[in-house]
C-alpha cells in the first residue's frame, strides 16, 4: 500500500474485491450475477437463481459483508449488519492473516434469527452482529460456501 492510501481507501477496494470474489463464486456455481453501483441501497448483487424449487426465483437481492483478521481481530470478531435493509442473502467473507478465505452465504431471515438483538441502550438498534464462534457451530456452519444458494 502507498504513502498516500488512505484506510477508507483501502477498505473500499478490499470491498469490492469482496463483491467480485462473491460474484466469481456465485459464477462458477451456475448463479450468475452483476454487482450493483455503488451506494446501491440494501444489497451488493443481484444474482440469478432460475426457477428451481427452494431457491426462490429469478433475481436474489444479495448483501457482501466482508472482516479481515487484524490483531484486534478477536476482541471485535464479528460481522455486522443492518436489519432494516433487507436482501435475500448475506455472504460473510472472511479474509484470514494466511490461508483461503472462509465464506457464508446464508438466508437474511436465518442470519437475522441468529444474530445479536440490540439492547434498548443501543444507539443504533437495527444494527445485528453475528460472532464468527457462531458462524461455525451449527446450524450456520451449514452454509459455509453455499454458492448455490440452497436454503
Amino acid at each position: 500500500m502507498s504513502p498516500k492510501t488512505t484506510k477508507a481507501q483501502n477498505s473500499k477496494v478490499l470491498g469490492d474485491a469482496a463483491e467480485y470474489y462473491a460474484l466469481s463464486q456465485f459464477a462458477f456455481a451456475g448463479r450468475p450475477g452483476t454487482k450493483m453501483p455503488d451506494n446501491w441501497e440494501g444489497y451488493d448483487l443481484a444474482v440469478e437463481t432460475g426457477t428451481e424449487k427452494g431457491q426462490g426465483t429469478g433475481l436474489q437481492r444479495v448483501s457482501v459483508k466482508l472482516r479481515t483478521e487484524s490483531d484486534g481481530w478477536k476482541a471485535a470478531s464479528w460481522f455486522m449488519f443492518d436489519d432494516r435493509r433487507e436482501c435475500d442473502w448475506i455472504v460473510f467473507i472472511f479474509k484470514q492473516k494466511e490461508g483461503a478465505l472462509r465464506s457464508w452465504i446464508i438466508p437474511f431471515t436465518v442470519a437475522k434469527d441468529y444474530a445479536n438483538v440490540p439492547g434498548p441502550e443501543r444507539k443504533d438498534p437495527w444494527m445485528r452482529d453475528i460472532s464468527f464462534e457462531k458462524l461455525q457451530r451449527k446450524p450456520l456452519c451449514d452454509y459455509e460456501n453455499n454458492w448455490e444458494l440452497h436454503a
